[in-house]
Parts: structure tokens; sequence; C-alpha cells
């Protein structure tokens, strides 16, 4: 769709902006920046990290490791967690930056581990999750799902609790573990592969799940998006939907951008369709983020576009990042942390004109 006059009610303010970096570099990585009390983290494809203040964006420390990272980074429980392009798990201090411990596993890593600080998760693109404990790296299990013969290219992080590894896969199961010995807890199919070629049978879950309230809200690739009980993984409600990029949840509404380019809001405890906006179809849309009264996504062109949180109309639009933005969008609520391809990190807020 191409892009119309809208009449902008909305004013975007940059509070900083910051070069962190080359970016996401030429591999489709999908390099998200981490917030962590008053830090913001951030690591680009050649391994250089960033710790700014994310209220002024000023640079708290920096290293460059050298590495060529596909996947990362988390800030947990005092570690930095990320992996290279040969499947390496590396983990830093938090603090700055020295090396703590670092692990092979057998699979290309392209989503950011994660940690409860007993164990660390990580989940790879042939199928399978490695946990190994926190302090040592030492192997605790690790659970194997073939993969379909096609899938997307990215896998979802693990969500990691005291009591539960939560993960969804490519052939559209989701699965609960015992953190300290695999057992699984409980399985969902949350999307079933239909129609005869590869193509139309890729139902993957392949961006991050939402825990809140002890309701898990999962989406799939041509399949459903769904909320979930995390004690059981009985189904609360759900509704058909394709997408790929994140999702955002904020004030009982549950935010997506579909494959085509459609913006959608469900209600979060029924599943009942608020609003869409079909104004930005095929445009390569990114996962949504609500900050304040309002909901962004940016587009392959690396325009920001800013509809209301409650009808999804337009008020306001700006270009963050000519490369487009592939990292998920960060919020605290009031300011949204934007990680564009180039390398190019800022901080926004949004108020009415």
């Amino acid at each position: 769709m191409e892009l119309v006059d809208i009449k902008e009610t909305a004013k975007v303010s940059t509070l900083w902006n910051k070069n962190v970096g080359a970016g996401q570099g030429d591999g489709f990585t999908r390099l998200t920046p981490a917030i962590d009390g008053d830090h913001i983290y951030s690591v680009d494809s050649n391994g250089q990290i960033f710790v700014l203040n994310r209220s002024s964006g000023k640079v708290v420390w920096s290293k460059k490791t050298k590495e060529s990272i596909s996947a990362g980074i988390s800030s947990e429980h005092g570690m930095l967690l990320m992996a290279n392009a040969t499947g390496e798990l590396i983990v830093l201090s938090n603090e700055d930056g020295s090396p703590l411990w670092r692990k092979q596993v057998h699979g290309e890593i392209l989503s950011a581990p994660r940690s409860n600080g007993e164990v660390v998760a990580v989940q790879t693109m042939n199928g399978r999750i490695y946990v190994m404990d926190a302090k040592t790296g030492d192997d605790l299990w690790f659970y194997e799902n073939s993969p379909p013969v096609l899938t997307l290219r990215g896998t979802p992080s693990p969500i990691v609790t005291e009591n539960a590894i939560y993960a969804g896969f490519s052939n559209g199961r989701f699965m609960a573990f015992n953190p300290d010995n695999g057992s699984i807890l409980w399985e969902q199919r949350v999307a079933l592969p239909q129609g005869r070629s590869e193509l139309n049978r890729m139902v993957d879950i392949h961006v991050t799940p939402i825990l809140h309230e002890g309701i898990l809200y999962v989406s799939s690739y041509q399949g459903k998006v769904s909320a979930m009980a995390r004690g059981t993984g009985s189904g609360i409600w759900s509704q058909d939907s394709s997408s790929s990029e994140s999702i955002a949840l904020a004030n009982n509404a549950l935010f997506l951008s579909q494959a085509d380019g459609t913006l959608v809001a469900y209600n979060a405890a029924t599943g009942e369709l608020l609003w869409k906006n079909e104004q930005l179809l095929r445009r390569g849309l990114s996962g949504p983020q609500a900050v304040g009264d309002y909901l962004a996504v940016v587009d392959f062109k690396g325009f920001l576009h800013l509809v209301e949180r409650d009808n999804g109309e337009f008020v306001a639009r700006r270009k963050v990042d000519r490369k487009g933005v592939r990292a998920a969008m960060l919020t605290d609520g009031e300011t949204l942390y934007v990680y564009g391809n180039s390398g190019k990190l800022m901080a926004l807020q949004v108020s009415p004109r």
C-alpha cells in the first residue's frame, strides 16, 4: 500500500539517539537490545557491546568482543547472554563485560538465551532446547523436537521461570518443561499444518510469547493466536492468525502485525477483535509496541507509524532508519526504544499535539 497523508495529532520527540556499532549486519539477524534496571544493553553483528543509561543515552561502558554475533542480547541475574554464528553460547558479566563462561551447542542460535538465575536455556534452529547450569555452564538436559522440512528463519526465545520453561517450536507445538530435569509438564498444539505444499504447511511459532498474570499469549505463522493457562496449557481463547513478528500487550489488549501487514487488536481476556487497520498491507511490518496511549510499528522503508491504541487510527509518522528495523522495539510504557538495522539506538516519546 502507498502511504497517504495523515493529519498528525501526536508528536514524536527524540530523547536521545546513539550509534552503537554496525547494527544487524548482512545476515538476517534480529539482535534486540535488553532493558535491565536503569540500563539498556545492545550488541551488534560484530560483537560490540554498548551499555547506555536509558534515561540519558550516555555510555556506561562498551566492549569489543570480536565475535560474529547471531543472537542476543539478554541481561538477567547479573549475566549478559548472547550467541555467535558457530553455535556458541557466550555469558559475560553485565557489570563490565568480563567473561563468565561459554558453551558450544549443536545447532544455529538465532534467538536470545534466557535465564532464571539457576539455569540458562537456549533454543536452536534444528528444534533443540539446551539447558545449562547458570553458574558453571554445565549441561543439565536437552530436548529435541525435529523441525519440518521448511521453516521460517529464526526461533522464539524460551520463557524461563522458577517452575517452568516455556518454548514454542516450528511445528506449531508449545510446551512447558521442568527446569531441573526437562520432564514435560504439558504440551499444546497451537497450529496444525494444512495444505499440500511444504510452504502452505508452515506453522512456526516464530516469536517469543508473552507471560502475564498467569496467562501465556502465543502467536504462530499460518495458524492461530492463542491465550492459555500457564499451569496446564488449557486454552482460554484462540483466533485464526498468521504472524511472524513480536506481539504486544497493554491495558487488556493484545496487538499484533499479521503477515499481510494488517494491524489487529484483540481483547486479551476474551479474544474478541477490537479493531484492525489494513492501510499498511504488504509493507513488511515489524511487531507493534505500545507506548503511552499509542501503538508503534515500523515498515520495511524504516517509517515509524503511530496509531491510537483504542481504535487503530493514524496519529503520526516519521522515518527512523533507512535500512529498516528488524529488532523488536522495547518500551517501559512511556518511552519507546528503537534499534535500527544500521546501528542507531534511539529513545522516543509520544505526546498529543
